[in-house]
């Protein structure tokens, strides 16, 4: 009987992070252990009930980011007033890392800040052994390796994508990934990577994604100068394991590919190797101003080439912008309206989002720019044509809720 039972809350917009953390526990060969993986909040509470019922030691887990908050503070209030104190609630993932004190202060137990896969498996040891789960606020010093941990966990059927690549060089002011991860990128291995396609392979996955914040950057010794020879090698090399019968996807979600990283030659190696006709690509602005602003490192030009070269090599281009980031003014609106309705013409579709801040990052604070009534009949207008898509009605009314 394990003597330890991790209840991972276990949402779709959060299971790769508990997928990465459930890869570590596997990689770490602790014994004892048991996780456990509920997807609602009443599948929540009865885990919790069953797992002490039954005499084991029980950990709550919860990962989330900014916009998930709000639910996340309700839910901790919650499941301290049915299980009390006696039952640790560990915190991780983009919010808790950028605001501790404040996880702290909803009533978590203990907050792992930045990469969570050592921690864990400290954490782990630590409660297997009888003792406390250590420090309040609990940091991993250093990057981690990827190769010495498993992007997920064949072992509690966690499966997913499999992370290529971990931090940005690029630091973007509204972007927590430089200043969780940092701005020097660590790839996983080639044979590592192609290893864990080969094990879902064997598992009959008829989908391999990768996951990187740009996937074309996959290899490359700065993330802004493309090796397109590992790029080649990793496609290729998963397309001979998994043959024609599974679907490999790249420079889709849950990745991105940056604008100025869209060459024909990048073009190329994903339509001899993978499987799907659309790119997500990362806009966020139509103003060059605002690119420089926020520290993108490419220009409106960069963006025009790539959703037409994208169309040009058959792919279908989702575009993201972020609207209300702050120091926009109604020119820098003007401008990007115009970009996205010159993208809308050659076909692609426009992913919206509102700014929202999020800790840790040189935009947190900062208020969003309220969107103009122009601006906001527009991307209505476009939604209901199916020329855009996204959460940013939500985002707004968050952004407002949180005030």
């Amino acid at each position: 009987m394990p003597a330890l039972d991790l209840i991972f809350y276990y949402t779709r917009e959060n299971r790769y992070s508990f997928n990465a953390l459930g890869g570590a526990l596997e990689s770490s060969g602790l014994s004892g252990i048991d996780i456990l993986l509920p997807e609602t909040e009443r599948t929540l509470i009865e885990t919790v009930h069953a797992s002490l019922a039954k005499g084991h030691g029980a950990v709550i887990a919860l990962s989330f980011f900014t916009a998930q908050a709000p639910h996340i503070e309700r839910l901790i209030k919650r499941l301290r007033q049915r299980f009390g104190p006696g039952t640790p609630i560990i915190a991780g993932g983009a919010h808790p890392s950028g605001a501790p004190e404040e996880v702290l202060a909803m009533g978590a137990d203990h907050v792992i800040v930045g990469e969570g896969e050592k921690a864990i498996v400290d954490i782990s040891r630590t409660l297997l052994k009888g003792g406390p789960a250590g420090k309040k606020i609990i940091t991993t010093a250093g990057a981690l390796p990827l190769d010495d941990y498993l992007p997920f966990s064949p072992k509690w059927h966690m499966f997913g994508s499999i992370e290529i690549t971990r931090g940005c060089p690029f630091g973007c002011s509204y972007c927590q990934t430089a200043y969780l991860f940092g701005r020097e990128q660590r790839h996983r291995s080639l044979d590592k990577i192609l290893s864990i396609v080969s094990l879902m392979d064997s598992e009959k996955f008829s989908d391999i994604r990768f996951l990187s914040p740009d996937a074309f950057a996959y290899g490359s010794k700065d993330g802004r100068t493309l090796a397109l020879d590992k790029v080649e090698a990793l496609l290729k090399g998963a397309r001979g394991i998994v043959g024609a019968k599974s679907n490999i996807f790249f420079g889709t979600f849950p990745s991105e590919v940056r604008p100025d990283h869209v060459t024909p030659e990048t073009l190329e190696l994903t339509r001899r190797y993978a499987s799907n006709k659309r790119l997500v690509i990362g806009a966020q602005s139509g103003s060059l101003r605002m690119l420089k602003a926020i520290r993108r490192g490419h220009t409106v030009d960069d963006i025009y080439r790539a959703a037409r070269l994208a169309y040009a090599a058959g792919f279908d281009a989702n575009v993201d912008f972020i609207f209300g980031l702050p120091g926009e003014t109604e020119r820098d609106v003007e401008l990007t309206l115009k970009v996205v309705e010159d993208l809308v013409k050659i076909g692609a579709r426009i992913h919206a989002h509102s700014f929202m801040p999020l800790p840790q990052t040189p935009f947190a604070g900062r208020p969003p720019v309220p969107l103009s009534p122009k601006a906001e009949k527009f991307l209505r207008t476009l939604c209901s044509r199916g020329q855009a898509f996204g959460q940013w009605e939500r985002q707004r009314a968050e952004n407002r809720g949180s005030k």
